[in-house]
C-alpha cells in the first residue's frame, strides 16, 4: 500500500463518510476507491461499505487508512462514533460483533444523517471553498436536531428528490461515483430516459436558499436544551451518568409517542400542538383500532423530535413521574403490566437505565430484570437499611402508619408482600429468593398483580398506590429513630426451636391458681401452641410459617388433628377480648418472649432446641455452635 500523493487535513469534529467525501472530491477518486486502497473493502466484493465502519474502526483498519492518508491512528479513530459509545448506549447496541449481523439501532442514523446546509456550505476557507464544509459525526445522533452555531433546525432530507424518507440508507450512498461534490444529494433517483435507468440526485444541499430550508427558529428554551444534551456527550459528566440519562430519554421519549394521544396531556399545548401536526403516525389508523405497538424510532423531522426530546426530558425531571407514568400506563393500554408494548421496550434496556427509573417503573410495568434465568430486580436498590432488618410480616405501626389505607381487605396479603418487596429491594434477586430469606412461602406473598383490576376493585387494594406507600416506608427506614432489630438473627436463633417441657410446666406454675388444675395445659399440642406465640413475638413472623418440632415429630393422624385446630388455636392467642384463660396465659408469655428476644440480639449465639434455663428458672439457654448467627 502507498500513501496517496495528497492528503487532507480532518477537519474537527467531521465524521469518517465526510472525510471520505471531501478527500475524494480532491483526488477525484470515489469512496469506494479509498476504501479498497485502504484495504477496508476487498477487490470483487459488493460495493457496500459497512455501517460498523463509522461506529468503529478496528486498530488495523486504522492504521492502514493513517499510512494511506499521512495521518495518525488515532487521528483516524477520532472520525468515528467510538468517543462517545460509554456515553450513548445506541452506538454500542449497533456494533457489528465477528460472526454475528447487527442492524443499526434506530436512534443511530448509520447512513442518513441530518444536516445543516450553512455548515456544508463551509467558513470560507479555501479548502472549504473547493470541497465543502464538513458533515459532522454528531449529526448521525438523533438527539442533535438544532445547529446552536446557525442557531437552525437541521434539515433530514433533500429539498430535491425529498430523500431518504424515514429509511436508514447505507452509509455512503453511490460510493463508486467520483463525480459529485461532497454536498451534493448522492441518493438515487429514476431516470427521465430509457436510456438510462437511474442517476444520482446531485441537489446541492449547501443551498440555504432551498425550498425545505424554510423551517421556524428554535426557541431559546430548544437552543438551550439543545446545549444541554450535546454537554452530557463530553466531560465533566461522567459516562455512567450520561448514558443513563439517554437511556431514560429514549424510555420516556418513547412512552409519549406509544401512548399518544393519552400522552397529550403531559405536554403543553403549542408542543404537543406540534407534534400532533407533523407526526400523523401517532394517531389511530384508519379502521379507528389503535396500533398498540411500541414506537422507538425517533422521528426524522427536527422539529418534531426537538420538542418530543424536550417533553420527554421535562417528563423524567418531575416530581410526580411515578403517579404520571401509572395513570399514562392505565389510560393507553387499561392496566399495568409486563405485557404492554411500552413495558416490552423498558424490559429491554431496563439494565442502562437510572435507578430512578427503575423505582418509577416497576410499579406500572411489573416487569423485573432477570437474574440468572430468572426474573428479578436489576440490583440492590440504595434503600439504606439492611435486609435484616425488615420481619416477615411486617410491623403492625409501619402497616398502619403506610399501608392500611390502601390495603382493603388485603390487610395479611399485604403485610406478608410488603416485607418481601422491602427485603427484595435490599439484596436484588428475584421475588422468591426475597420471601426465602424471610422464611415464608412465596406463592402466599403476592401483591395483586395490576391486571387483575376486578380483584382490585373488589377488595379495595391498589397496587400502584401500595408500591407508592412501600416506598414512603423504605425512606423512613433509611434514618431509624431507634437501633434496628436483626429479624434474621431471630429467625435462625429460633430455627427448630420449642419450649422445653420444664420451661413450659415453669410458665404454667405462673398462672393464677384456678387455671393450673386445667390438665390440659400441660399436653403437648398446648406446648406447641405456646411456642409458636412466642417464635411470632420475637420474630414478628407469621404463625403460618412458624416452626413445629413437636407436630412434625407425631404419627400422622396427631399431626392431622393438630394442624386442624391450627387456626382456632391461634385465634384464641391473637383475639383482641381473649378469654381469661388465654389472657393470663399471654401475659405469661409476651414476658418469656421479652427475655428471649433480649437474650438473642445479645449475639450470645443459636438457642439450643428445648433448652429452657439461663440464668433464670423461665429463660431459654443460648449456646455457641457452627450454626451461632453472626
Amino acid at each position: 500500500m502507498h500513501p496517496l500523493p495528497r492528503s487532507l487535513e480532518p477537519l474537527s469534529g467531521e465524521s469518517l463518510v465526510s472525510y471520505l467525501l471531501r478527500l475524494g472530491h480532491r483526488l477525484g477518486l470515489s469512496p469506494l476507491h479509498l476504501s479498497r486502497a485502504a484495504g477496508w473493502i476487498r477487490q470483487g466484493t459488493p460495493n457496500h461499505f459497512p455501517g460498523s465502519l463509522l461506529l468503529d474502526l478496528p486498530k488495523p483498519q486504522a492504521e492502514a487508512f493513517a499510512r494511506l492518508t499521512g495521518q495518525t491512528a488515532r487521528e483516524v479513530s477520532a472520525l468515528t462514533l467510538a468517543q462517545w459509545r460509554d456515553r450513548y448506549p445506541p452506538i454500542a447496541r449497533s456494533l457489528f460483533e465477528p460472526g454475528r449481523l447487527m442492524r443499526p439501532d434506530a436512534w443511530v442514523y448509520v447512513g442518513s444523517p441530518r444536516f445543516c446546509p450553512s455548515c456544508l456550505a463551509g467558513d470560507g476557507t479555501a479548502a472549504q471553498q473547493l470541497h465543502g464544509g464538513p458533515w459532522f459525526k454528531l449529526w448521525h445522533l438523533p438527539i442533535v436536531f438544532v445547529c446552536t452555531e446557525h442557531r437552525r433546525y437541521l434539515e433530514a432530507e433533500c429539498p430535491y428528490c425529498g430523500q431518504p424518507h424515514d429509511a436508514q440508507g447505507p452509509l455512503v450512498q453511490r460510493a463508486n461515483d467520483h463525480t459529485l461534490h461532497p454536498a451534493q444529494c448522492r441518493w438515487t433517483v429514476a431516470a427521465q430516459t430509457p436510456r438510462r435507468k437511474s442517476f444520482a440526485c446531485a441537489g446541492r444541499l449547501d443551498d440555504r436558499t432551498a425550498p425545505a430550508c424554510d423551517r421556524p427558529q428554535p426557541t431559546a428554551d430548544i437552543l438551550r436544551f439543545q446545549k444541554s444534551l450535546r454537554g452530557r456527550l463530553k466531560s465533566p459528566t461522567r459516562a455512567m451518568e450520561a448514558s443513563e440519562y439517554f437511556t431514560d430519554l429514549r424510555l420516556a421519549t418513547a412512552l409519549i409517542s406509544t401512548t399518544w394521544p393519552h400522552s397529550r396531556d403531559l405536554l403543553d399545548a403549542k408542543t404537543a400542538e406540534r407534534i400532533d401536526s407533523n407526526s400523523p403516525k401517532l394517531h389511530d389508523d384508519s379502521g379507528g383500532r389503535r396500533n398498540q405497538q411500541v414506537r422507538d424510532t425517533p422521528p426524522r423531522d427536527p422539529v418534531v423530535c426537538g420538542a418530543l426530546l424536550m417533553a420527554a426530558d421535562r417528563l423524567l425531571s418531575r416530581d410526580d413521574l411515578p403517579d404520571l407514568l401509572s395513570e399514562i400506563m392505565r389510560a393507553a393500554f387499561g392496566s399495568p403490566s409486563s405485557r404492554t408494548p411500552w413495558a416490552v421496550l423498558y424490559d429491554k434496556h431496563k439494565n442502562d437505565c437510572s435507578e430512578r427509573l427503575r423505582q418509577v417503573a416497576e410499579p406500572a410495568t411489573r416487569a423485573f430484570p432477570r437474574v440468572n434465568g430468572r426474573r428479578g430486580t436489576h440490583a440492590p436498590l440504595r434503600t439504606g437499611y439492611q435486609a435484616e432488618h425488615i420481619p416477615a410480616f411486617l410491623e403492625p405501626d409501619w402497616y398502619q402508619r403506610y399501608l392500611a389505607s390502601c390495603a382493603g381487605s388485603e390487610s395479611k396479603a399485604v403485610r406478608r408482600a410488603g416485607a418481601v418487596r422491602l427485603v427484595q429491594w435490599a439484596t436484588g434477586g428475584t421475588y422468591d429468593d426475597a420471601a426465602e430469606f424471610l422464611g415464608i412461602t412465596p406463592i402466599q406473598t403476592r401483591l395483586l398483580p395490576g391486571h387483575k383490576t376486578r380483584r382490585s376493585v373488589r377488595t379495595g387494594c391498589n397496587p400502584l398506590e401500595l408500591d407508592r406507600a412501600l416506598r414512603s416506608l423504605a425512606s423512613e427506614l433509611q434514618s431509624p429513630r431507634e437501633p434496628p432489630v436483626d429479624y434474621r438473627r431471630r429467625r435462625q436463633a429460633l430455627h427448630e426451636w420449642v419450649l422445653s417441657t420444664d420451661a413450659w410446666k415453669g410458665l404454667v406454675r405462673e398462672l393464677p391458681p384456678d387455671l393450673i388444675q386445667f390438665r390440659a395445659l400441660t399436653n403437648d399440642r398446648k406446648r406447641q401452641d405456646a411456642s409458636v406465640f412466642i417464635w411470632t413475638l420475637v420474630t414478628r413472623g407469621e404463625h403460618l410459617f412458624a416452626p413445629r418440632p413437636l407436630e412434625a415429630a407425631q404419627p400422622t393422624e396427631i399431626r392431622r388433628q393438630w394442624a386442624a385446630r391450627r387456626n382456632t388455636a391461634w385465634f384464641q392467642y391473637s383475639r383482641p377480648d381473649p378469654l381469661p384463660h388465654y389472657a393470663d396465659l399471654r401475659h405469661v408469655l409476651a414476658k418469656y418472649a421479652q427475655q428471649l428476644a433480649r437474650d438473642i440480639d445479645s449475639g450470645a449465639g443459636r438457642i439450643a432446641p428445648g433448652a429452657d434455663k439461663a440464668g433464670g428458672p423461665h429463660s431459654p439457654t443460648l449456646t455457641h455452635s457452627q450454626h451461632s448467627c453472626p
